[in-house]
């Protein structure tokens, strides 16, 4: 009854319409303050790469002196000498005894090499030993000034010790050579003959 004599009274139906549309905007007002505000997440700005500047300071070698490190060696004859590379960084020039011990008798090292190496250089000292048998053995090496102070840490030099190939290839080419010379005489006769009988 109440609706139809709104609908049918356009002074009511325009106040109704009204309060409807003052309650619709509330509504939204009051959904739209209640929702949580959105967070915004800060992009994050990339690290600029370090920049080595021309004039840092370089790391450079201490002064002293060095046992440069080997590779290993082969042995195939009796007697001969051992490279060990010596460095010196100092800005004089520097005497050293360099000593190799072996780690078994299968090599004989009779005494310790004395050389001068110049400021600034590497020099290869020349070790003298001896093979005793077949096998692998282990050089320990170190340097010492003239009074047996110690320079440097020791140093490991693989080595394979076969003193027996040398004259194995000795005698291998001298028997060739010996071979060739008789098959050469051979040939030699045998065109002698030859000609003889023609």
């Amino acid at each position: 009854m109440l609706a139809k004599t709104v609908l049918r009274n356009p002074a009511l139906r325009k106040l109704v319409s009204a309060a409807l549309a003052a309650a619709l905007g509330a509504s939204i007002g009051f959904i739209g303050a209640a929702a949580p505000a959105r967070a915004t997440t800060p992009t994050p700005k990339p690290t600029p790469p370090a920049v080595i500047e021309a004039n840092d300071p370089v790391v450079t070698e201490k002064p002293g002196v060095y046992l440069l490190k080997g590779s290993s060696i082969n042995l195939v004859s009796r007697q001969s000498k051992i490279p060990v590379a010596v460095k010196n960084t100092f800005s004089s020039d520097v005497r050293v005894h360099v000593h190799i011990a072996p780690s078994n008798t299968r090599i004989i090292v009779p005494s310790a090499v004395e050389v001068l190496v110049p400021a600034g250089e590497t020099v290869n000292a020349q070790v003298p030993v001896e093979a005793v048998a077949s096998g692998k053995v282990f050089l320990i090496v170190r340097l010492t000034t003239f009074s047996g102070r110690p320079l440097t840490e020791n140093t490991i030099i693989e080595m394979n010790v076969e003193p027996d190939v040398e004259g194995a290839l000795i005698a291998g080419f001298a028997a060739s050579v010996l071979a060739l010379g008789v098959v050469g005489g051979i040939r030699m006769a045998r065109r002698a003959k030859k000609a003889k009988e023609s």
